[in-house]
């Protein structure tokens, strides 16, 4: 079993450090960035804790015992603000969010440094220490308060999904869902150590290497994290927030555009989209387009829901998928490969571009060509 511990640790360490060089070399220097790094030190900072404890390395133990002791109530935390960091642009965002630091911080300097002290100089210097050791169960509220944090965590997620095909022309699911299963493999993370808790309470029994059950757990989700948390990308929702109220399709008492204003944005739009063929661009989002309208986003998101009954994700796609359409069925299908044609018409690749086109069409690509060239 030890041997088995240790490898799990050592394999743990290598790839938290592996994941923490990759994470300085990149060059995004965003937000996300930094509270990832922050959450990897920490990760890390357990699992050496961990391996000091199963070698009984005292030089290890000690100095990592700080952050340790008080790690789930922040990494459940971070993992939070980093969802919410992926949406929300990062002006003032440490000042906003700054308060779910502070029971992390208040544990680390009531209760881990005065334990430290009282440990290292063999007096009850703090007694009250000893008063909650013996009448409250820490990690049990530790568990509660994680399990709090990544439902929030879950929360923001849900609440923001729906809306980020308003805003994005190429939403890949692949992009986004991984964030939601990477709280859910850290909710059972929790779950387990919540159980093994609840357990010995319930049976009054103690192991040593319960603890390292839920730190395999952690391990996985980690490395979860890791393959994909290095390549996403930060999603500023900065004009239509959340906490706008939506407007109702069809009532025009709430409408925000007059009757000129939406035959002149019809034309435009149409424009763009005919002439100008912006759709063509892969990268194309809501921000991009308003711009090129010369209007807000919020506007323009109002103008395309109330409307035109549809968002950003479906105009645009739409416009994509008939371009395809039109070369599938001309001789340029002899010219290109599939994927090619895809690309061309803006898809950023082949999944997205089969699943759009199937759902608009009813047949895939390649069965759209063959079609074509039985004519």
């Amino acid at each position: 079993m030890k041997l088995i511990i240790d490898f799990i640790l050592i394999v743990g360490i290598v790839l938290n450090i592996i994941t923490l060089l990759k994470l300085f070399k990149t060059k995004n220097n965003q937000l996300p960035k930094k509270i990832l790094i922050i959450f990897w030190f920490f990760i890390l900072f357990i699992l050496i804790h961990f391996y000091g404890l199963l070698h009984k390395l005292n030089f290890l133990l000690i100095p990592t015992f700080l952050l340790e002791n008080g790690s789930r109530l922040i990494l459940a935390v971070l993992i939070y603000l980093y969802v919410k960091s992926l949406f929300e642009n990062e002006k003032n965002f440490i000042v906003k969010y700054f308060a779910h630091l502070m029971p992390f911080v208040l544990y680390v300097f009531l209760y881990t440094l005065p334990s430290s002290l009282n440990y290292a100089t063999g007096k009850n210097i703090f007694p009250y220490i000893q008063i909650i050791n013996t009448y409250i169960n820490l990690a049990l509220i530790k568990d509660f308060y994680g399990l709090i944090y990544l439902l929030l965590s879950l929360n923001v997620y849900n609440k923001y999904e729906p809306r980020l095909k308003q805003f994005f022309s190429s939403f890949k699911e692949e992009d986004f869902i991984w964030i939601k299963k990477f709280i859910m493999l850290f909710l059972v993370a929790i779950s387990v150590d919540l159980i093994i808790t609840i357990s010995e309470i319930y049976f009054g029994y103690n192991v040593e290497w319960d603890a390292y059950i839920t730190l395999f757990f952690v391990i996985i989700a980690m490395s979860y994290l890791g393959y994909f948390g290095l390549t996403q990308k930060t999603m500023f929702l900065t004009e239509i927030i959340l906490d706008q109220p939506t407007l109702v399709k069809g009532d025009y008492n709430q409408k925000i555009i007059n009757q000129k204003e939406e035959n002149e944005l019809t034309l435009k739009l149409e424009k763009l989209f005919n002439e100008d063929k912006v759709h063509l661009q892969s990268d194309l989002n809501l921000n991009d387009l308003s711009q090129k309208l010369q209007i807000s986003s919020r506007k323009l998101s109002a103008f395309l829901n109330d409307d035109l009954y549809t968002n950003f994700y479906e105009k645009v796609n739409y416009h994509r998928v008939e371009e395809a359409k039109n070369m599938l069925a001309t001789d340029k299908v002899l010219q290109y490969k599939i994927t090619a044609i895809g690309e061309l018409c803006g898809f950023n690749s082949k999944s997205s571009f089969y699943r759009i086109f199937k759902k608009s069409t009813g047949y895939s690509p390649s069965e759209y060509r063959r079609f074509f060239l039985k004519k």
